[in-house]
């Protein structure tokens, strides 16, 4: 699967989410399962990314600071991927506590 497809369905589910268009418990269990699968499939592409980085960084002739601008440069999706993935998490996080407390108030 490539990253724009994972990007793609991370965005229709937040989207959705945000939406409200859920509408029951059982969908936001199943956006959230969802959601935690593409997370898992972008931190493939992240540990990538990172790796990636550190190869640039080790090449590198020049001081660490030079070394680090140059991989910034040439892995400019590390930082991208660490981002989303960081929101992701928020959004899990999200959606976890709202199904606690909808389970609480039934």
């Amino acid at each position: 699967m490539e990253m724009g497809d994972i990007l793609d369905k991370i965005t229709e589910i937040v989207e959705a989410y945000s939406s409200g268009a859920w509408v029951s418990t059982d969908t936001l269990l199943e956006m959230a399962r969802e959601l935690s699968g593409e997370h898992y499939k972008l931190t493939r592409f992240n540990i990538e990314a990172y790796n990636r980085y550190n190869g640039v960084l080790h090449l590198h002739k020049g001081s660490v600071a030079s070394g680090r601008i140059l991989a910034d440069e040439q892995v400019p999706e590390l930082r991208m991927t660490r981002k989303i993935l960081e929101s992701v998490n928020h959004t899990i996080w999200s959606m976890r506590s709202e199904i606690s407390i909808i389970k609480k108030e039934s």
